[in-house]
């Protein structure tokens, strides 16, 4: 029961100091409202900078409480908990010792409702307008209920004045403030809503245009980190779209709006309109659709490889997702790798139209395709474009051209992925006893190169080295005594050091414990939490080890020279102590 927890002290722990002050200014200036029990919680507002909910309950034996607040929804006990809190324990001590009669209660809504419905119509008038004085809110929500009007027409230019009202912002409205904002934005949504069920289809498709160019402008202007604006913009547009159905506009008109403004638009606004509003379009709409589009695109430079986008403004991704969409709307494949093509810049591009044919069962041309974009970008190319020609290169069985790409991939960059690669690809072949001696060979050959460029040096045991790479190739591979020589040879960098010590431990103990002691150096370098547990976690396994090969003394000798040295971190030695190791 939430009675048995709740007082002072708890939420002070809870708080801290700071946040018990200033929930305690909150409830002694009278800011907490609409104090209720119920089911074992109590809810309640806050009026901070805004109107916060807060709720209360105990769980598993804990008080446990949340709030609408930005440090609320970070998930911290905060000062409108606290002051919800405050007046509960305050009306609680108020009602000790008094006879059931004398206890008070809370008015449910039931009654709030009753009470309200007995009352003549100009008290209620007077109480919603005093309400409304204060809460700004509210006083929005009373301008859209009225620019809405009843059985009349809206009142068009109310209405215009309202959605300004709302979305437009003169200051950058922080992620504290976007709840609030977004209600007030959603508010408008709901009455468009209610005057296209009463039949002003044609009014709400303006003020939805007007509401979308509103929250286009303001969208620079907000912290929408919790995503409020994009769902609001999907419902106005959804909104746009029932109201153009329902009104059927012009579809000429209709058709040069949605293009000018999914052209030029930021924020992907009536993006794909062709097929989402084809059929309030209709052959007319959309015949005025494609000649704006065919007229924009024939403006549009083809790009060749490795070429830039000289305007670098979004409206050359725009155009092209439009001639896109009109070409897969006509069935027309043709139609679509043209429009592909005209942007060759990437080796990405080739491997989309060859995907094209692909899916339509054009082998031949979809592997030509692959080609052309492995021939303009030979060197570091794309890996699907690569991944796309090993596996068709497969299905043909051209097995020695599907190794050379993989071998290719390996030469540039050579390394355990690369490796792993060329094994699979090389294997389906039954060619991979010669590939691996060679890849072997080139990494030798790549790692000597290295080390003659100047500033490298062979690096010690437990640090970064040119061996690592060999080391993790013959560690997948299971060869964990080559992995050992290359390590002792080259060095390696510390994860691998330590899966070596892990392969080891069985088998030879000592080896095991020489690497474990030496990553003991860099974990003890950081004086952080994370550091101290990851060296306790070596020091087990030294342990472990020690212990098995009776070398107990020298462990305890090992620990007792740490903590000497490191005496000074006081919740290392905190954490070391609490081994019991001594």
């Amino acid at each position: 029961m939430i009675a048995d927890l709740l007082n002072k002290k708890l939420l002070m722990e809870l708080a801290g100091g700071r946040a018990f002050e200033r929930g305690e200014d909150y409830f002694t200036d009278g800011h907490v409202a609409g104090l209720k029990e119920n089911n074992g919680a109590i809810t309640a507002r806050v009026r901070g900078t805004y109107y916060y909910s807060v709720r209360l309950w105990a769980e598993e034996g804990e008080l446990a409480g949340e709030c609408n607040c930005p440090v609320g929804r970070d998930n911290v006990f905060c000062k409108h908990c606290v002051a919800v809190g405050l007046a509960w324990i305050d009306r609680r001590d108020q009602q000790g010792g008094a006879s059931p009669e004398q206890t008070k209660r809370d008015v449910t809504d039931e009654e709030i409702r009753t009470h309200l419905m007995s009352q003549k119509k100009n008290n209620l008038v007077e109480l919603l307008m005093e309400y409304a004085e204060w809460d700004a809110e509210f006083h929005d929500r009373l301008i859209l209920a009225t620019a809405q009007g009843s059985a009349k027409a809206p009142d068009l230019a109310a209405f215009r004045a309202a959605i300004d009202k709302v979305i437009r912002h003169r200051n950058f409205v922080d992620y504290g403030r976007m709840p609030e904002y977004a209600r007030g934005i959603e508010a408008i949504v709901d009455s468009l809503r209610d005057m296209l069920k009463r039949g002003h289809a044609k009014v709400v498709r303006e003020l939805a245009e007007r509401a979308l160019e509103q929250m286009e402008s303001a969208m620079n202007h907000v912290d929408d980190s919790d995503g409020f604006m994009g769902g609001i913009l999907v419902e106005l547009q959804d909104l746009h779209l029932s109201a153009c159905r329902e009104a059927k506009p012009d579809p000429s008109e209709l058709a040069k709006f949605l293009f000018q403004w999914e052209v030029s638009g930021d924020w992907e606004i009536f993006l794909g309109a062709a097929e989402t509003y084809s059929d309030v379009l209709g052959k007319v709409g959309l015949t005025k659709y494609r000649k704006l589009a065919d007229s924009k695109w024939a403006k549009v430079a083809p790009l060749a490889p490795g070429e830039k986008d000289p305007t670098h403004d979004g409206e050359r991704w725009r155009i092209t997702h439009m001639m896109e969409a009109l070409a897969i709307q006509t069935n027309d494949m043709e139609a679509l790798v043209d429009v592909k093509s005209r942007d060759l810049s990437a080796a990405f591009r080739f491997l989309e139209i060859a995907q094209i044919y692909q899916g339509a069962g054009n082998n031949r041309a979809a592997i030509e395709w692959a080609e052309r974009g492995a021939r303009a970008f030979p060197v570091h190319t794309d890996s699907r474009l690569r991944d796309f020609l090993i596996e068709e290169y497969h299905k043909q069985g051209r097995h020695d051209e599907a190794i050379a790409i993989a071998w290719t991939s390996f030469r540039e960059r050579p390394g355990l992925d690369e490796y792993q690669d060329l094994h699979d690809i090389a294997v389906h072949a039954n060619q991979w006893p010669q590939w691996r001696v060679k890849a072997l060979l080139l990494l030798r050959e790549y790692i000597a190169e290295k080390n003659k460029q100047p500033g490298m040096h062979q690096l010690g045991l437990g640090a970064r080295a040119d061996h690592s790479d060999l080391v993790e190739i013959y560690i997948w591979e299971g060869d964990v005594e080559t992995a050992w020589t290359e390590a002792k040879n080259g060095g390696c960098y510390g994860d691998l050091w330590l899966r070596l010590a892990e392969a080891r431990a069985k088998d030879n103990p000592e080896d095991a414990i020489a690497v474990y002691s030496e990553q003991l150096k860099p974990a003890l370098q950081w004086a952080q939490q994370s550091a101290y547990e990851q060296a306790v976690q070596i020091l087990h396994k030294i342990r472990q080890l020690m212990m098995r090969i009776g070398k107990q003394s020298e462990f305890v000798a090992l620990v007792e020279s740490i903590r000497t040295q490191y005496k000074a971190r006081r919740n290392f030695i905190k954490l070391l102590d609490a081994q019991k190791w001594l």
